[in-house]
Parts: C-alpha cells; sequence; structure tokens
C-alpha cells in the first residue's frame, strides 16, 4: 500500500511568512517544543495568540492525551520528531489536520504517516500506522540554519540508513511500483554519504545543506510511503528500538542509534559497505561500539534477545540467527573485529 501524509512541502528563506494565510480564519491550537520555539516566535509573533501546550519530551500516550485541543479546527506542531509524533497521535485522534513546522532537520516524522510511540519509561513501544492529513510541512531555513548541528547530523546518519534498510528488505529493485518508487528514492538517500557533513557547511546552508535537509525531513520519509513495509525498517532501527531499553543510550540521538544498528545489519549480510560506513560513522562521531553507547559486555545477551524480539516483530524477509547477531555484537563491543 502506498501511503503519503503530506500534501504540501515548503522550503524556503520566508516559508513561515505565509502560515497565516494558511490558517485563514480557522481556529488553531499549537503543540510546541522547549528549544526550538522561540526562534519561530521571533520570526512570527503572530503565533503567540493561539493556544498552546508544550510538549514534555517524548511521544507517549500519555502526552498525547495530555493535549486538549478544545474544539480547535487544525494543530499547529513545532518541534523535533517526537513532538511530530505525538502531534500526529493527536491529530488523528481528534480528527483535525496537521501543520508541521519542523525546528530541526534530525527525521523524518514531518513527512511519514506513523508515529513512534515510546513507553513512559523512554523505551520504545511500537509503531502507529494511520490516515493523518499533514496540511502543509513549513521548512523555514532561517530556523534550521539555527538549529542544533548535532540534531542534522544525526539525520543525515538516519536518511543514509534508508537505503541499506531498504535494499536488505527488497533487494536493488522490485516489481512491485510503489516499492521500486521506494527503492529509487532510498538510492537518493545514500547520496548523503557523498555530502560534506561539517557544522560549518550547515551553517552555511549551501545547496548540499538544503539538499541534504530535503531528504531528512521529506524524501526519507517518502521511501516508506511508497515501499511500506518493503523498504521501512529492517535490522538498523530493530537494533535502535532494542537500545532504548538501556538508560545509558538514552541521551544519544536516534540517528546516532540507528548508524550503530546499521553497522549490526550490514555486518549479519556480510556487505562490503560495513568499513566503508564505520569509517563515515567515525569521521561525523558517531558511536560505533556498544562500550560507546555505554554497553558493558554483559548486557550482550540481553541486547540480542531484544534484537530477535523486534525483528520478529518486523517480519523481517529472512530470520536473524540467534548466536551470529551475538558474535556480531561482540565484536562491536569494542572494534568492528576482534
Amino acid at each position: 500500500m502506498i501511503r503519503q501524509a503530506v500534501l504540501e512541502y515548503d522550503h524556503a528563506a520566508d516559508a513561515l511568512d505565509r502560515l497565516d494565510e494558511l490558517i485563514g480564519a480557522r481556529s488553531v491550537h499549537v503543540l510546541r517544543g522547549q528549544n526550538g520555539y522561540p526562534t519561530v516566535e521571533r520570526l512570527l509573533p503572530s503565533i503567540q495568540t493561539y493556544p498552546a501546550t508544550t510538549f514534555r519530551g517524548d511521544c507517549t500516550d500519555r502526552e498525547a492525551d495530555r493535549v486538549d485541543l478544545d474544539g480547535a479546527d487544525v494543530l499547529i506542531a513545532v518541534g523535533g520528531g517526537k513532538l511530530v509524533d505525538t502531534a500526529k497521535l493527536v491529530a488523528v485522534r481528534n480528527g483535525v489536520p496537521l501543520i508541521v513546522i519542523p525546528t530541526l532537520a534530525s527525521n523524518c516524522a514531518a513527512f511519514t504517516p506513523l508515529s513512534v510511540v515510546y513507553r513512559d519509561d523512554g523505551s520504545y513501544d511500537r509503531y502507529d500506522v494511520f490516515r493523518v492529513v499533514i496540511e502543509r510541512v513549513i521548512v523555514d531555513a532561517r530556523v534550521i540554519a539555527s538549529s542544533p548541528y548535532d540534531y542534522y547530523r544525526a539525520g543525515v546518519i538516519d536518511t543514509v540508513a534508508k537505503f541499506y534498510e531498504a535494499r536488505y528488505l527488497s533487494g536493488d529493485a522490485s516489481t512491485d511500483a510503489g516499492v521500486d518508487a521506494g527503492l529509487a528514492l532510498s538510492k537518493q538517500c545514500h547520496r548523503l554519504l557523498e555530502l560534506e557533513l561539517t557544522e560549518t557547511a550547515f551553517r552555511s546552508y549551501g545547496e548540499g545543506t538544503r539538499y541534504a535537509v530535503d531528504h531528512v525531513l521529506a524524501i526519507g520519509g517518502a521511501v516508506g510511503g511508497f515501499g511500506d513495509a518493503g523498504t521501512r525498517v529492517a535490522v538498523a532501527h530493530a537494533v535502535h528500538n532494542a537500545l532504548s531499553q538501556f538508560e545509558t543510550t538514552h541521551p544519544f540521538l536516534h540517528g546516532d542509534k540507528v548508524g550503530f544498528g546499521l553497522l549490526v545489519q550490514e555486518s549479519l549480510r556480510g556487505s562490503e559497505d560495513v568499513a566503508r560506513l564505520r569509517a563515515w560513522l567515525e569521521t561525523v562521531e558517531a558511536p560505533t561500539t556498544l562500550e560507546a553507547l555505554g554497553l558493558s559486555t554483559d548486557e550482550i545477551p540481553f541486547l540480542v534477545a531484544a534484537v530477535m524480539r523486534e525483528t520478529t516483530l518486523q517480519q523481517l524477509p529472512e530470520p536473524i540467527d540467534y548466536d551470529y547477531l551475538k558474535i556480531i555484537l561482540e565484536n562491536l563491543q569494542k572494534t568492528i573485529y576482534k
């Protein structure tokens, strides 16, 4: 099934300036983050006039239930991926359209018809896939260029993973038109490996950065939107979800944990790309060992069991061998190979 949630995607230096016209006479409620929101508020003072709820940090059922729209016609989400995922839950439950203003270029949450839901303790719970109407994703270059670089860096890692996970699930091509479209878009995501990924390049916000931001926020989400289960998530995200059960990994960004999961996935495949990926991840200062993620050797059996549960739930095309996965993670404790 092909699922696309977004009607319009507007990436421009003045994208926020068109929000009031989009809203029109409708009543609004804003779900806002605590960090990026002041920048939006400064650029668009009128947003202060709308009733608002401040996001508390995780996409949970409890957090979604806390947001009271009080009859608003439209919900505006101003923040990062977990906030946007929460806003999608709220919009669907209340039957209202959503407008998204990303304050970070860290993942594709703004473009996907799903939410990643966590438990109250911060561990991964589930994916909810639904019919959500996102009227417009408003990507204002002034907002993104002033956002924390590390989130963008992690977002690029997560987007590169789209290619490898899609290939793991469906190979290089498919007779299913939607899956084949997803595979084609994933190959564009792979090109981000070739771009300069530095804070200096990010702050300059040139063509390369703009290209990457569009892939992080939109194209990466469209990969799964077209290909659905054939291109969405594989072992890399299963490892991410399993890692979220360990408290030492909670400070690490989503893309950083997906990047480590990518090393696990490609090692399982016996891929020639493992060395290249490891070198790239080290260059962009992402964790490439369990030690860097704060996990000890004694915790490896628990991580293996958690990954096995996740891969079973995802119904991957081929079963994962427990013993082989354990060996790979042991080799990734401190170095790729002992």
